[in-house]
Order: C-alpha cells, then sequence, then structure tokens
C-alpha cells in the first residue's frame, strides 16, 4: 500500500509538470488569430481535435492488449484507459520517455509484474512506429527514396543505437539475472499459444486501423486548408506528414517533432505551398495538444465515475 501511495504522489508531481510544458508550449507557439479566422481552418482544426481525443483514448487497446497477453491478467478498460491517458500527457516533458514510464503506474495498481507492462509498453511503440511506417511508405510512393536520402541516416543511427541498446540490455539481464530471465522467456513463450494469437494480433493490427483513420483525417484536413492541391500531392503530404512523426520520434530533443514536418512536408512538394503547410502543421499541432489535454479529463473523469 505504501509503494502504491508513493507512485501516485510521484504520478501527481510529474503530471503538475506535463500540464505546466504544455501551457508553455503554447504560449510558445507563433499563432496568428488571423488564421483561425478562416472557417475551412477552424473546421480542419474542430476535426482534429475530435478525432485526435478518440484517438488517444482507444489507443490504450493495444497496450492493454500486449499487458493482459504477457501477465495473463484481465485487465479491464477502466483501469487501463486513465492510466494512458494521464501518461500521455507526460510526452511534453522533455526527454519522451516519461509518457512511457508513466504506463507502469498501471502495474501498481493491477498488482501486476512491471516487467509485463514494460515488455507491453516496448511492443506498443515497435508497432505503432511499423504501421506508420507501412502507410507512409505507400502514401509517399517514389518520393519515399528521396526522403531517405535526406533524413534516412538519422533514422538508420537511430535504429542502430536502438538495436545496440536493446541487445545489451537483453544480454546483461540474461547474465545477470539468469533464473530470472529464463522464467520471464519461458512465461512469456507461453503467451503466443495458439488460443492467445486471435487477441495478440488484435492488438498488432490496431494501429494499421488507427493509422488509417489518421491518414483520413490528415488528407481531409489538407484538402480545407490546402484546396488547389491535386489528390495526389494530398496524398504524399499526408504520408510525408507521417513519416515526419517517425523522425521526429527518433530525434532525441525534438519529442513533438518541431521543426521537422514542416522540413519534410516542404521537402516533399518540392517548394509549393509552404505557407499552407506550415498552417497545417501548427493546426494539427494545436488540435493534438488540445486532443492530449482533452483525453486527460476524459480519463480522470471516466476513472473517478468508475471508483464511486
Amino acid at each position: 500500500m505504501q509503494i502504491k501511495k508513493i507512485i501516485k504522489i510521484i504520478g501527481n508531481i510529474v503530471m503538475i509538470a506535463a500540464v505546466i510544458f504544455v501551457i508553455r508550449k503554447l504560449l510558445g507557439m507563433d499563432i496568428r488569430l488571423s488564421n483561425l479566422r478562416n472557417g475551412k481552418v477552424i473546421v480542419s482544426l474542430g476535426i482534429c481535435f475530435v478525432f485526435q481525443t478518440m484517438i488517444i483514448i482507444f489507443s490504450c487497446y493495444p497496450w492493454m492488449t500486449f499487458a493482459r497477453v504477457l501477465s495473463g491478467r484481465s485487465i479491464p478498460f477502466s483501469a487501463a484507459m486513465p492510466v494512458y491517458t494521464q501518461s500521455n500527457l507526460y510526452k511534453y516533458i522533455p526527454g519522451n520517455v516519461f509518457q512511457y514510464v508513466g504506463r507502469n503506474q498501471l502495474a501498481a495498481e493491477m498488482e501486476i509484474s512491471h516487467v509485463d507492462v514494460a515488455c507491453a509498453t516496448v511492443m506498443d511503440i515497435f508497432f505503432c512506429l511499423l504501421w506508420t511506417a507501412v502507410l507512409s511508405v505507400l502514401l509517399l510512393g517514389g518520393r519515399i527514396v528521396e526522403l531517405f536520402r535526406q533524413y534516412g541516416k538519422g533514422l538508420l543511427i537511430a535504429a542502430i543505437v536502438g538495436t545496440a541498446v536493446i541487445i545489451a540490455v537483453v544480454v546483461l539481464s540474461r547474465l545477470k539475472f539468469r533464473e530470472r530471465f529464463r522464467k520471464y522467456i519461458s512465461r512469456y513463450a507461453k503467451a503466443f499459444d495458439k488460443e492467445k494469437r486471435p487477441m495478440l494480433l488484435s492488438g498488432v493490427f490496431y494501429y494499421l486501423f488507427q493509422n488509417v483513420v489518421s491518414a483520413a483525417m490528415y488528407f481531409a484536413c489538407l484538402t480545407l486548408i490546402i484546396p488547389n492541391a491535386n489528390v495526389k500531392d494530398l496524398a504524399m503530404l499526408t504520408g510525408a506528414f507521417m513519416f515526419a512523426w517517425i523522425i521526429g520520434f527518433v530525434t532525441p530533443g525534438a519529442p513533438g517533432g518541431i521543426g521537422i514536418r514542416e522540413s519534410v512536408m516542404i521537402f516533399v512538394c518540392g517548394g509549393i505551398h509552404p505557407d499552407k503547410i506550415v498552417l497545417f502543421v501548427l493546426i494539427m499541432r494545436i488540435g493534438s495538444i488540445g486532443a492530449d489535454v482533452a483525453a486527460f479529463i476524459i480519463g480522470k473523469v471516466y476513472a473517478s465515475k468508475i471508483s464511486k
């Protein structure tokens, strides 16, 4: 019980820090009210806000599913969603790691292994990146080659470093915690048994569905903000926006992809519509920040109602 209280206090402190960083980020953005007087811009902002809020709330599903499979416990949505939406807000704290550490609050609340929750988070990140990459490549078509020439080096370095870290952790864990390591390997092997595969696959393919919905949302908003662009350009810009998210995710010091999305999208369209692209990225950023806060509030209200 004492550990739960300590974790809850730490979580509240981090949450307050996250809210402060969200406010600082909003105040630091170059928001021109004149841009928000355009009806189509307001509609695109509304679309982004509503869809992103829904996406964040239901994105806890694959993580929750992986945690269920790995732990062998029936984790209810009512327990996972509030933790997920709260930890999602932690990404505004510099470092982009607090949101994933924050998810381990679920382990304390449900009294399950922290390793199970951490492994579920790793799987969640991997499949999120995988399906985002697949869809962005499909939308970008031939332009993906030029993008990899421009930004591929950074992605390659990140992939090599990430792989090296994972290998080092696995090797060290096996050497230092041989028996415990063997125990977890044996346990997790059972998570892939035939009867559990449908549940596991539902989590794996959830992000494909989510990315299709996100791509449709970006495409619709681009159509509103850049009405004179053709379908091919809009599709490529949608793919570039998703590709830039991956770069921003793996780039240290730029957790929100600040400046990266604009540069990638302008590079893709060859400098056409640069002002509109900057406006689109700004609107998406405002909408996503609002969605993060809204999802957090919904999670808190939902948790308080369930606890009564």
